[in-house]
């Protein structure tokens, strides 16, 4: 009997073209969303709706948090300004209530398994769920030391012990071997690794990472239609088509003429 193959993504941020490009794509049984469904991205409600169509597991992240709560994301410095305009302009005019609820009861972690993997599962680390960075240029001895569960609810840090580390909200693609796997599968709706294709894993007798192209100039309409101030459109934009943040501009900045 083969084993059960699970399609892990993460980020999607509101780009519905990418996503619907993965999840119509590949092959799986099951599906494990990483968190942050919302911000930056033209189609908030359509993203939610079909990672629930799906019946994707899903985690709450940064961004999902902060529109269903009100709190800041925390995001970098550079993306804060981007981050707020587009989750006041974006996010909050086109979710329901019922949206911004489903958002709030997501749970930051989940442990599971996956024939026979001990699977532990947040969107950011286990130290922080919603906020930690586990970068894929870490040392051992950095990445090594992510791998506490800090539970507030808890007195004490739990050493994890499972086979399998899921994370993700740094955007950036990542399978490291320690005493866990650590797998992140980069961002299906918002990469920063200059690599814009939509980021996934699949977990099943083999664990692998994958990209794929979908239609970017779809969400670019998608994005222009908005009619956003020019530097948040253009920020969305080369986010978009370069898969960096090599043009992320704040709104006194000067951006460049199109």
């Amino acid at each position: 009997m083969s084993a059960m193959r699970y399609l892990v993504i993460s980020d999607a941020h509101a780009n519905y073209d990418a996503l619907a490009r993965v999840l119509e794509s590949l092959r799986y049984e099951s599906v494990i969303f990483l968190g942050d469904s919302v911000d930056y991205g033209p189609q908030p409600a359509e993203t939610l709706d079909s990672l629930k169509e799906v019946g994707a597991i899903m985690l709450k992240g940064n961004h999902d948090a902060a529109a269903a709560h009100g709190i800041s994301c925390r995001c970098a410095e550079e993306l804060r300004p981007l981050s707020e305009y587009t989750r006041e302009r974006i996010t909050m005019n086109l979710l329901s209530k019922e949206d911004l609820k489903f958002l709030a009861d997501l749970p930051e972690k989940i442990e599971l398994e996956i024939d026979g993997r001990r699977v532990y599962a947040v969107h950011a680390s286990p130290k922080n769920h919603l906020y930690g960075y586990v970068m894929p240029d870490m040392s051992d001895e950095e990445l090594e030391s992510e791998l506490y569960d800090l539970d507030p609810m808890s007195p004490f840090p739990r050493k994890l012990d499972h086979d399998l580390v899921l994370l993700g909200h740094t955007h950036r693609a990542m399978m490291r071997e320690l005493s866990s796997l650590i797998l992140n599968p980069g961002s299906v709706g918002q990469p920063r690794d200059r690599d814009p294709r939509a980021s996934f894993a699949l977990i099943g007798e083999e664990i692998k990472l994958g990209r794929i192209e979908y239609d970017v100039e779809s969400t670019v309409r998608k994005i222009k239609d908005l009619k956003l101030e020019k530097w948040a459109e253009e920020s969305l934009i080369s986010i978009l088509r370069t898969g960096s943040l090599d043009k992320v501009y704040h709104e006194s900045e000067p951006q460049d003429e199109t």
